[in-house]
């Protein structure tokens, strides 16, 4: 059960259609999923799905497109739930042995507990986010909103504690649902990779842009969490530095209305990008790729950037602005300039540190990309994980039809 799956191209999409296609070595598979839809259904052709799913080996069922973004939590709350509620019913068919469910959709894990435990199947989370522990930080001290986070806090944590196996997305995960109860036996750390096609598509060492004007990228959703309004504050202070922001969220509305009002020429806004052809030219135009993660409790502790593994395929520096658990692996290893969150005139300084060492930071980059090519190549991390999944629960490769008998996942 997935909300995200190809031929959507964000990093949860791109996860899971990699276990996909390594759990089908091991056993008769179904995946539950929706209609192409992220960010925008608009984006895909009307039978993008199916077209997709004709090439794979394995069945997919597909419900309605489900659009993600909404300025009223209570709206999409209960459209999450809807959407959970018609996954799980549709994961109930064939009675599996095993209900694999990846998240971060909060509803979405208690459905698919709930149809495990209808037909008596093992149930593993794919957990790659704490969407509950954000809206808690996040809501008044006291009050009924408050009570209400609290209780589907009890509860996730209750689902995390019984699941026969969790999936967590960081180290820094998985570490704080160990603290909350989670036992090692039932744990695994799978992060977010990178795929053998994207990494063949830049040279090692990377070729020059060429670019009369510095550029600086930045790819990914414009969400709360990565508080990308800060790069027009640097936008500002390095006016000699272009600009590009590529991809929508629900902060997109905002950051257009302020490139307009603030009349800053220097940035340029792309939309999502779809076409895998279309974002590597991004990245090759680019001179130092960002990152900017806001600090709060939960986020320092936790976060580990999906695009992480991706930029550093690219072989271009990266400057990454956020504390804790992934800025301390990034300073460790020296894989990129790592400056505090939340503060312009910081990332500013690192954008300059990059483009005035342009011998430290092409050697930077190619340290970063051999640890893209050895430590998260995401076919092999797939691999493995589909055979520890195959070792603990059986496996039953061929054979009956697909969703049904003892070795279905």
């Amino acid at each position: 059960m997935t909300q995200f799956f190809p031929p959507e191209s964000g990093a949860g999409a791109l996860r899971v259609g990699a276990l996909a296609t390594a759990l089908r070595e091991h056993f008769r598979l179904r995946v539950v999923t929706l209609e192409p839809g992220y960010p925008d259904p608009a984006l895909y052709a009307h039978d993008a799905g199916h077209r997709h799913d004709q090439a794979l080996d394995f069945r997919v069922e597909r419900r309605r497109a489900f659009r993600p973004h909404d300025t009223s939590l209570a709206r999409r709350a209960l459209r999450e739930i809807g959407m959970s509620a018609s996954l799980a019913w549709a994961a109930r068919g064939g009675r599996p042995r095993v209900v694999l469910v990846s998240t971060p959709s909060m509803f979405l894990a208690p459905a698919a507990w709930l149809a495990a435990r209808l037909v008596g199947a093992r149930f593993v989370w794919d957990l790659r986010d704490l969407t509950w522990r954000y809206a808690r930080e996040s809501a008044p001290t006291g009050g009924a909103a408050r009570r209400l986070l609290d209780l589907i806090e009890a509860l996730m944590l209750a689902l995390l504690r019984r699941a026969d196996l969790v999936i967590a997305a960081t180290a820094g995960l998985a570490r704080v649902i160990r603290e909350q109860g989670v036992p090692d036996a039932s744990l695994v750390t799978v992060p977010n990779g990178v795929g053998r096609s994207f990494l063949g598509q830049f040279p090692n060492p990377a070729a020059p842009t060429g670019n009369a004007r510095p550029r600086a990228t930045y790819v990914g959703l414009m969400g709360y969490n990565h508080g990308i309004g800060i790069l027009l504050d640097v936008a500002h202070l390095l006016g000699g530095v272009d600009f590009h922001l590529v991809g929508d969220g629900p902060d997109r509305a905002s950051i257009e209305e302020r490139v307009r009002r603030e009349a800053l020429a220097n940035v340029t806004l792309h939309g999502y990008v779809t076409d895998p052809a279309e974002l590597a030219r991004h990245y090759r135009a680019s001179d130092v790729l960002v990152i900017h993660t806001r600090s709060t409790p939960t986020l320092d502790r936790i976060v580990s950037p999906a695009k992480a593994p991706e930029y550093f395929a690219t072989v271009r520096p990266v400057v990454y602005a956020g504390a804790g658990y992934a800025a301390e692996f990034l300073r460790e290893r020296d894989l990129a300039v790592v400056v505090p969150p939340d503060d312009a005139a910081a990332l500013a300084r690192g954008i300059r540190e990059v483009l005035e060492q342009p011998e430290r930071s092409a050697e930077r980059s190619r340290r970063a990309r051999r640890v893209a090519e050895t430590e998260y190549c995401r076919e092999e991390q797939m691999r493995a994980l589909a055979a520890e999944i195959a070792r603990r629960f059986g496996s039953a490769p061929g054979g009956a039809e697909l969703g049904r008998g003892p070795g279905a996942v």
